[in-house]
């Protein structure tokens, strides 16, 4: 769920002071609640703002928006969503590796608050352990197909590319060895064979 979504009504205005609605809100705004049981009773508030009519949606605004934990829920989320932010050419598993890294990257208290704003299936809140939430990143990671392999390529150096296009100049034919590029064994083997011939 994102808070800036939630409907802004009278800053100041009461939540409904319906069974565990008070208490509710006076955990969200009482920073010595623990951590815990403000999760839970933000939790609660959020349920109840889904299924309510526009009025009371209104008197629970101010509370979900602009009370210390409920800012400190977006701050954390927010954070957490800029650091797990693989960029717009990011590829897989190259965006599951910058979740997983980005989670593991929070303090205890913010991986307990980033597990717990997941939602299920159904769109509401999953209540999720850090230690769940952590393990479901890791089998995203580990099912995220295989990055693409790129084409081989081949580099050619330029007189090999002037020579496909028909730019270098022939080769010179081999030349054949004259009497004077010769060897002395090999005029004494020739001197040797006529002699013998002669004789």
């Amino acid at each position: 769920m994102h808070i800036s979504k939630l409907t802004a009504g009278q800053t100041g205005s009461p939540a409904p002071n319906s069974p565990g609605g008070s208490a509710a809100t006076a955990a969200l705004n009482d920073p010595s609640s623990g951590l815990d049981r403000q999760l839970k009773a933000y939790q609660v508030l959020v349920g109840r703002w889904r299924e309510a009519g526009h009025d009371e949606r209104a008197a629970l605004a101010p509370t979900l928006t602009e009370s210390p934990f409920a800012k400190r829920v977006q701050s954390t989320l927010n954070a957490f969503t800029r650091a797990a932010w693989a960029g717009p050419e990011a590829v897989p598993p190259a965006p599951q590796a910058k979740m997983l890294e980005a989670f593991d990257a929070l303090s205890e208290d913010d991986r307990e608050i980033v597990a717990a704003m997941q939602l299920d299936a159904s769109g509401r809140a999953a209540n999720a352990t850090p230690e769940a939430y952590r393990a479901r990143l890791q089998a995203d990671l580990e099912a995220a197909p295989p990055p693409a392999r790129g084409r081989d390529t081949v580099t050619l150096s330029q007189e090999a590319l002037d020579h496909l296009a028909g730019q270098a100049d022939a080769a010179p034919a081999p030349e054949r060895p004259s009497v004077e590029g010769r060897t002395r064994m090999d005029l004494a083997a020739a001197v040797t064979a006529y002699a013998r011939a002669g004789g």
